[in-house]
C-alpha cells in the first residue's frame, strides 16, 4: 500500500517522507504546478536502504522548470540526475538512505508536473574478495560507490585490475573482475627474513628496513 502524499487539489510544495514506499506529486497534479516554486522533498531511510524512483507522469517547460534528484540532503548531497521537459524518465535508484527531490520553476509555462511513486530496498555489499591468494586487499568497506585495491606480494604479477569499484543497483557487483596474482613467488633462506619481508610489504612504512635483506630471497 502506498503513502500518499498530498493527492492534487492539496499536493504541497514538498515535505519530508520516513515510510518504505510512498508517492509524491508536483502542486496541483494533475492540474498544472505553480510559477515560482522551489519545492523539496526529503525521503529518510534506515541506514542500510535505498530507494527505487518510478515516474508515471512528467511534464515541464522544458530547460527553465526542472525536477532534481540527490543522493543525500539538497545542500551536501551529489546530484544523481536533473529532469526537465515533456519526456517521462526512466525509473532509477538512490543508493543512500537520505534522497532529496528538488523542483524549481520559473514564471512562465506552468505544465502539469509530475507524478512519482517511490520503493524502498535494503542495499547489499558487493562480494567480499577474499581469499585473494598471494596479495593483499587495501580496503574493507564493500559498499556501492567504494573502491578497494589489490597488491601482489613480492615474485607475484598482479592480472587484472589494481581498484575495483562497487556498482550502483540492486543487485551489487564490482566494476571488473576480481584480479588474481600470478606467479612463482620468492624463496627466503631465513623464515625470520621472510616475516619481515612480509610485514614490510603490508606495512610499508618497514620497507626501508626491510630492503637490505632482499639479497636473501631467491626465485625457487
Amino acid at each position: 500500500m502506498f503513502f500518499l502524499f498530498g493527492w492534487s487539489p492539496s499536493a504541497q510544495c514538498g515535505g519530508s517522507m520516513t515510510d518504505f514506499n510512498g508517492v509524491i506529486l508536483s502542486p496541483g497534479f494533475p492540474g498544472n504546478y505553480q510559477s515560482s516554486l522551489d519545492c523539496t522533498w526529503g525521503v529518510q531511510l534506515p541506514i542500510g536502504f535505498g530507494i527505487h524512483l518510478q515516474f508515471l507522469n512528467f511534464s515541464t517547460e522544458p530547460v527553465h522548470d526542472y525536477l532534481e534528484v540527490r543522493s543525500g540532503t539538497l545542500e551536501t548531497g551529489t546530484v544523481i540526475d536533473r529532469f526537465s521537459g515533456p519526456v517521462v524518465p526512466n525509473s532509477l535508484f538512490s543508493t543512500t538512505h537520505e534522497t532529496t527531490l528538488f523542483f524549481h520553476s520559473d514564471y512562465s509555462q506552468n505544465k502539469p508536473g509530475f507524478h512519482i511513486v517511490y520503493q524502498a530496498y535494503e542495499l547489499q555489499r558487493c562480494p567480499d574478495p577474499h581469499p585473494f591468494r598471494n596479495g593483499i586487499v587495501i580496503g574493507q568497506d564493500y559498499s556501492v560507490g567504494m573502491t578497494i585495491s589489490f597488491e601482489c606480494l613480492p615474485g607475484y604479477t598482479l592480472i587484472g585490475e589494481a581498484s575495483l569499484t562497487c556498482l550502483h543497483g540492486v543487485s551489487r557487483n564490482w566494476n571488473h573482475p576480481i584480479p588474481r596474482c600470478e606467479g612463482e613467488g620468492l624463496l627466503c633462506l631465513s623464515n625470520s627474513i621472510c616475516v619481515l619481508l612480509l610485514e614490510a610489504f603490508i606495512n610499508r612504512s618497514n620497507v626501508k628496513e626491510a630492503a637490505p635483506h632482499l639479497h636473501y630471497c631467491i626465485r625457487p
